[in-house]
């Protein structure tokens, strides 16, 4: 088993180990909270698509987990054409050595490309998926893990200079909420919202097959610019193609 990693999750923090791959995979779990360590346990679990896995339980409670391994599947683009949209969405964001960076809902592969292209004073990576923030530790360790939205980030972790909405459909939340809670944790700066693929995959096939996972499609750039200019954020970029979306967000207070 690989070495383990720090997760934060809510108020707790999970201590993961994991290896496999994102078809079968063991977890081990302790659980801290400020008391000290309060037990482990350790599960199997298997991925079965549509549906939720309960990988491990402790004391009568589950770990319970979802796949979200679609969203790294890619029938759209090459590897050199998802590498070159990368760095055109890395490069998007400016980000410098003292930046503090967001990168919300990310694939571990993204997390990967971000710190290797644009390496910076302090990253947070967020996500629903405990599988994804392990292995998203596992490569990087000095990237902070916190499971959750964006709503329930820990106020030590911002102000962010420049934030990353990877896969804003999967996020449970509204283009205005997402946008009015990053006003409150970002500072002058920007936000940038992509997606590789672009919308005709999110609303022709994620939606159809993940319905519990993927609620939202990407914004047009009517309702974008609308709500954008409400919370103080002006658009910069924005790209509708049919296998590539970008909107770049300037804040400003």
């Amino acid at each position: 088993m690989s070495p383990c990693h720090d997760v934060v999750v809510g108020h707790s923090s999970y201590f993961l180990g994991i290896h496999g791959s994102n078809l079968s995979y063991d977890v081990f779990v302790g659980i801290f909270s400020s008391n000290g360590r309060l037990g482990n346990f350790h599960g199997t679990g298997s991925v079965i698509r549509d549906s939720t896995r309960i990988v491990g339980a402790h004391d009568g409670h589950s770990l319970v987990e979802r796949d979200w391994s679609f969203v790294e599947e890619d029938a759209t683009n090459s590897y050199e054409q998802r590498a070159d949209k990368a760095r055109r969405i890395i490069a998007a964001a400016d980000v410098e050595t003292s930046s503090r960076v967001l990168a919300a809902f990310p694939t571990a592969s993204f997390v990967d490309r971000l710190v290797e292209s644009a390496p910076c004073e302090h990253m947070v990576a967020i996500h629903e998926s405990l599988f994804v923030l392990a292995m998203i530790k596992e490569g990087h360790d000095r990237v902070r893990c916190w499971q959750g939205g964006i709503d329930v980030i820990p106020e030590k972790f911002y102000p962010f200079d420049s934030v990353f909405v990877c896969y804003f459909p999967g996020m449970g939340v509204t283009i205005e909420t997402l946008l009015a809670s990053l006003a409150g944790k970002c500072s002058p700066g920007l936000v940038v919202l992509s997606f590789d693929q672009g919308r005709e995959v999110v609303e022709q096939k994620h939606k159809q097959q993940f319905p519990d996972l993927v609620t939202n499609n990407l914004p047009d750039r009517i309702s974008l610019e609308q709500t954008a200019r409400e919370h103080l954020f002006q658009i910069i970029e924005f790209v509708d193609e049919t296998t590539f979306y970008l909107a770049v967000l300037e804040f400003h207070h």
